[in-house]
């Protein structure tokens, strides 16, 4: 009977054992699977901050494209585009809460180039642009030889206009004025370059205050040294203003809808 007592006791005792070690082994494999979790949600959760970070690098990076789409940037893209061209640095236009537009079409050698405004900052010849109708176009022709390239050119002597009546511009500068048919003239020389500037008194479009306005503005807007010769000619009321000269076997033309524009832009071209 004793050791009946004894053996019970041992089997009991081993049954406990046993026991304890299953919940030991169940709580030992609890915890290894919560450090899991905890490993992989701290994996995840990794994982998921670099793909928020990339994310709002990329939206970042839009946003900057977007933005460079002002008329510094756009320039520099065009220079890529034409090498060897000498382009405006400046829009020509004073404050404006648009957005100037550029398109172009041919190549280094022969090209234009078509400045417009819109409400949205959009890239060098975006589809958008191609309806708009241009504040000022830009052409450069490349001769086969400087003389073919001056051909060119509708320049005007000083010797051909110096009989005409005299008209005082103002900074010692001396336009001469040519009569008839309703319209009437005021030309003049400086340096290489030719002016006159158009009107008609029929229409009360006299040229003289255009002529005194624009011999003042080239006063602080120097226009580029033309090789051989340029010429201005400018139109009272019109849309129609342009800019030409020669530089080498080359011909730029630039047309603006208005005086002030045409002389800023070109005078700041290199």
């Amino acid at each position: 009977m004793k050791l009946y007592k004894l053996g019970g006791v041992l089997l009991l005792s081993l049954i406990l054992v046993g026991c304890g070690n299953t919940n030991s082994s169940k709580q030992s494999s609890n915890n290894e699977s919560k450090t899991d979790m905890q490993n992989s949600s701290s994996t995840t959760s990794s994982s998921d901050s670099q793909q928020s970070a990339t994310s709002t690098s990329g939206a970042d990076n839009a946003q900057s494209d977007s933005q460079s789409y002002d008329f510094t940037s756009l320039t520099k893209y065009l220079a890529q585009k034409l090498p060897d061209t000498l382009l405006p640095q400046s829009s020509g236009l004073g404050e404006t809460s648009r957005n100037v537009h550029i398109r172009y079409n041919g190549n280094a050698n022969n090209s234009s180039i078509y400045y417009s405004l819109g409400n949205n900052a959009l890239a060098l010849n975006d589809a958008g642009i191609k309806g708009e109708i241009p504040y000022a176009v830009l052409a450069k022709r490349t001769y086969a030889s400087s003389s073919e390239a001056q051909s060119h050119l509708d320049y005007t002597a000083a010797s051909e206009i110096k009989g005409l009546p005299k008209v005082d511009l103002g900074h010692s500068i001396v336009g001469h004025m040519q009569s008839g048919a309703g319209q009437q003239y005021i030309s003049w020389n400086e340096g290489n370059w030719s002016i006159s500037v158009h009107g008609s008194p029929v229409n009360n479009t006299t040229p003289k205050k255009l002529a005194v306005s624009s011999v003042n503005m080239f006063e602080n807007y120097a226009l580029p040294a033309p090789n051989t010769q340029g010429v201005v000619k400018f139109n009272v009321g019109s849309s129609y203003q342009v800019i030409t000269w020669q530089n080498g076997s080359v011909v730029y033309r630039l047309r603006a809808n208005d005086p002030a524009v045409a002389i800023r832009m070109a005078a700041s071209m290199k």
